[in-house]
């Protein structure tokens, strides 16, 4: 369920530059997919983001990639390059956060073109992998915001969308059911 779950969620954000006009051609924040911060149990502020990350490379064709293209005519051409030619990746332009193991990659930079990239099952990125694993413990959602697991007050990032946090919350409960086995 977790990959449909993902698959519904990765192509209802890359189509929605053609069915929801009131985000585009303004230019497009979204909040990060996991919060950027967290607390522990003794209330010590944490972060994810901070860690150290080794890249990750992710196929276009495969995985969980949110891309937000933002820009109907950057999105247009760069549709017609990639349909006629192959999709590079560019370090200086393609970035992205890779969250494991629940397994999303959230695009921060070269939207369009790696939006192509997935429309058209060509290429690959490499992305900064983090470890979603530290917050199990700390963290978890209602759907609708991310909570301290300790003292269940609001933290400062929205949920991006409800499906992350479905995605979050079963694959928390596997991580558990995994650790408990060995």
């Amino acid at each position: 369920m977790l990959s449909v779950i993902r698959e519904d969620l990765k192509y209802d954000v890359l189509t929605n530059i053609f069915y929801k006009e009131k985000w585009f051609d303004k230019g497009l924040r979204l909040p990060l997919p996991f919060p950027y911060y967290y607390y522990n149990k003794e209330g010590i502020k944490f972060s994810i983001y901070e860690a150290d990350f080794k890249p990750k490379k992710v196929d276009l064709a495969k995985e969980c990639v949110l891309v937000f293209p933002w820009h109907r005519e950057k999105m247009r051409e760069s549709i017609k390059n990639i349909g006629k030619n192959e999709f590079v990746f560019q370090r200086t332009n393609h970035k992205a956060f890779y969250f494991s193991p629940v397994n999303i990659c959230f695009v921060y930079n070269g939207n369009h073109s790696i939006g192509a990239g997935i429309g058209f099952k060509k290429g690959y990125i490499e992305a900064a992998e983090y470890d979603v694993t530290k917050l199990f413990e700390q963290v978890y959602t209602d759907g609708l915001y991310w909570y301290n697991r300790h003292n269940n007050q609001k933290l400062e990032d929205d949920l991006l969308d409800f499906r992350i946090g479905i995605i979050y919350e079963i694959s928390k409960i596997k991580h558990h059911i995994e650790k408990d086995a060995t």
